[in-house]
């Protein structure tokens, strides 16, 4: 009996979510943690980093470090801005980076758990670094992906938004914007080949963990987006 590669991650990924319901998985990031403890004085290993968290466990502190996967929610933003604290995310290594052409942005609007386990998935799978982020509303949404890509401090964004239309409608008001709303793989491949877009808008209802991993594999895999704006 074969069992494909897809099945295994879907499976593992399944485990690892009932796991980390039950308090049972820690995730480490090597050693892009390692660096990150070196400067900072408190570490955090949670998925969402809130502003209550914060209060918490950082109170007093100027630098603190969080997991490569960790989502800031917009509270935990503000907080970061009005006590002027610095964020250090633990990093994939500098080849992994050079070879994927940089640093890599997930935005998610509406925190699916399938939108997580699969950013998780496609760090592990193409050594690519991502960075994540929790918004609060669409605007916002599209704002951090516009501001992003004008800093160039993403090779890519990928925005998770219902409204997928709409966002890339709004990205595109931008001139050094060229976003499109992907459906699928196949429909990615296209757009890629034709506009090479730095901003792909995804909804990400009704799809699945294998999917939605599939879609950013692709959108890494096409190197980093030189569009024509």
């Amino acid at each position: 009996m074969q069992i494909s590669e897809e099945l295994v991650n879907q499976v593992v990924a399944d485990v690892l979510s009932t796991l980390s319901r039950q308090g049972q998985v820690t995730q480490t990031a090597g050693s892009g943690m390692t660096q990150v403890r070196n400067s900072s004085s408190v570490i955090l290993s949670e998925k969402v980093i809130t502003a209550d968290l914060l209060a918490e466990k950082a109170k007093g502190q100027t630098v603190i470090g969080v997991t490569a996967g960790a989502i800031l929610t917009p509270s935990a933003k503000d907080y970061l801005r009005e006590h002027k604290v610095e964020i250090q995310r633990a990093t994939a290594a500098a080849s992994s980076k050079a070879k994927q052409g940089g640093t890599w942005r997930a935005i998610v609007l509406s925190r699916a758990g399938v939108v997580e386990q699969a950013l998780t998935n496609i760090e592990q799978q193409t050594g690519a670094s991502w960075s994540q982020e929790l918004a609060g509303s669409l605007d916002e949404a599209v704002q951090g992906a516009v501001s992003s890509l004008c800093r160039a401090d993403a090779a890519g964004v990928v925005l998770f938004v219902s409204a997928a239309e709409k966002a890339a409608c709004l990205a595109n008001r931008n001139q050094k914007i060229c976003a499109a709303a992907i459906q699928d793989v196949n429909h990615l491949r296209t757009v890629v080949s034709q506009m090479s877009p730095n901003l792909v808008c995804i909804n990400p209802e009704q799809k699945s963990f294998i999917e939605l991993r599939n879609l950013m594999k692709a959108f890494v895999s096409a190197g980093t987006p030189h569009p024509e704006v």
